[in-house]
């Protein structure tokens, strides 16, 4: 791996072309909740730029080990809408996994929500078409 701290995305996968590889891998899940029209981004961030948010959220921030970090976020974009989440750890891989299971819950919560409210459309149909229900 690099000796760089904290290098850009890019930089790492210049230099790690398995990192590529596996990012493609990880995207490959979002296949089930997406449309071909969504954009798939992942980015690189600046872990010390959490720092502010990690001690306001009463944990204790070694910045030092906090730099030495990897805060990946992927992001999901089409037309006006857009999902991201983030994942934080000291390997590039596990950040980029952890990235991918948030988003991936958030987009279950998501179908589990609207799949909820066609049940309930399709309820409601039935009790007009059939209004000899007991």
């Amino acid at each position: 791996m690099s000796n760089i701290v904290n290098p850009s995305l890019a930089a790492v996968l210049e230099e790690n072309p398995e990192i590529r590889s596996f990012i493609y891998q990880q995207i490959v899940d979002f296949e089930h909740y997406v449309t071909p029209q969504t954009r798939v981004a992942v980015m690189a961030k600046d872990p010390l730029k959490l720092q502010a948010q990690l001690e306001a959220d009463g944990q204790t921030v070694n910045k030092k080990k906090l730099a030495k970090m990897y805060r990946i976020s992927i992001v999901l974009k089409e037309d006006d809408t857009k999902l991201q989440s983030e994942g934080l750890h000291e390997d590039i891989f596990e950040a980029i996994k952890m990235a991918k299971t948030k988003l991936i819950k958030k987009l279950e919560a998501i179908q589990d929500k609207v799949m909820t409210q066609q049940e309930r459309v399709e309820q409601i149909n039935q009790a007009l078409t059939n209004p000899n229900i007991h």
